[in-house]
């Protein structure tokens, strides 16, 4: 396995390194800020370029290193179907490159993905925090087979607009600030990734009460304008978990403002 190591120097310029996943898959990642390392895992349309703007606002406090998920970013092609456990290994094999971190941080798809990893790499996770995680308890998935056919035929927008209004993630006000934001072309590109994303949370098993080995403290943090489903899913996920903290930030929505998220990250 090659690494590039993370240099934590105070500095406000971003910086990127490189691993290969167990594999062969290569991941890469942006870095920012000085200080004890803050992993962070993007979500299903997202990329270390999308947790950057977060990122800002918490490196006098961390180094935030943003990873890109297999097959999003500038990270290479996946090597291997679908499946947690290699999601769960790209995971690890940056916190090897990185480490050691304290705190592991996952927005939506990548909260998922963060607290696999909590589950089953216990030791590369001392503390968890977990933003609105889509958990296949109560996320209505999308038909797999007409977003196969939707990412062939190019019609990438439409297709996260058609899945949105299936799941209810983003509302139809989320929806309009997104489009109007500069890198929603850049979570449109990112489109493809969706049919992984969701064979991945489709293969996951929906019994929340096996996240209660878990040995991390973790925060699950969610906005109160969320659709019911993912509000419930994080009632369920605090009740399961033996050491968990709930936090609610009043007004945010799945799309959660990067300054409001970050002051959430901060220590109490």
């Amino acid at each position: 396995m090659t690494t590039a190591p993370v240099d934590t120097a105070s500095q406000t310029l971003v910086r990127g390194g490189h691993v290969v996943s167990a594999d062969g898959t290569p991941i890469t990642y942006l870095a920012r800020g000085s200080g004890p390392v803050l992993l962070v895992v993007h979500g299903g349309l997202g990329s270390a370029m999308s947790m950057l703007p977060m990122a800002g606002h918490l490196a006098e406090h961390y180094t935030v290193v943003a990873m890109n998920c297999r097959g999003h970013g500038t990270s290479g092609t996946p090597r291997s179907a679908p499946d947690i456990a290699h999601e769960v290994a790209d995971i690890t094999a940056v916190t090897e490159a990185v480490g050691p971190i304290e705190v592991l941080f996952g927005y939506s798809f990548g909260a998922v993905l963060a607290l696999e990893t909590a589950l089953r790499a216990q030791d590369r996770v001392p503390r968890l925090e977990v933003y609105e995680p889509p958990l296949p308890v109560t996320y209505p998935i999308p038909d797999l087979a007409a977003v196969d056919t939707a990412i062939a035929r190019g019609g990438y927008e439409r297709l996260i607009l058609d899945a949105s209004a299936v799941s209810g993630g983003f509302s139809p006000d989320e929806l309009a600030v997104l489009r109007s934001d500069p890198l929603w072309w850049h979570k449109v590109a990112q489109a493809p990734t969706l049919a992984a994303t969701l064979r991945v949370l489709a293969g996951l098993d929906p019994d929340v009460s096996r996240y209660a080995a878990i040995t991390a403290p973790t925060t699950v943090i969610t906005g109160t304008t969320s659709a019911d489903y993912i509000l419930e899913a994080a009632d369920r996920l605090t009740g399961a978990l033996p050491t968990a903290t709930r936090k609610t930030l009043s007004g945010q929505g799945h799309h959660v403002a990067p300054s409001v998220l970050a002051q959430a990250l901060l220590p109490d």
